[in-house]
């Protein structure tokens, strides 16, 4: 189960939270938000953080993807043939 804790009880208690860390995860809030999560770690779980950036950014940015994308499909098919 997560824990949820703000910003300033992660700093007076960072200790503490390493441990529970290692067996689960903790969701850091600022002003009732959450700002960020602590994960526990594993072995070769790169490509398991690589593939949460890449949906981080992409939510992040899905504005700006949305309008690219649609002004692709909308100008039609391209005469590119292969």
């Amino acid at each position: 189960m997560a824990k949820i804790i703000t910003t300033s009880q992660l700093q007076k208690t960072i200790g503490q939270l390493l441990s529970y860390v290692s067996q689960s995860w903790v969701v850091v809030t600022k002003k009732g938000r959450p700002t960020a999560i602590m994960l526990p770690y594993f072995d070769d779980n790169e490509s398991a953080v690589a593939d949460y950036l890449e949906e981080y950014e992409m939510d992040k940015n899905r504005v700006v993807l949305q309008t690219r994308f649609k002004e692709s499909v909308d100008s039609g098919l391209s005469d590119l043939v292969i």
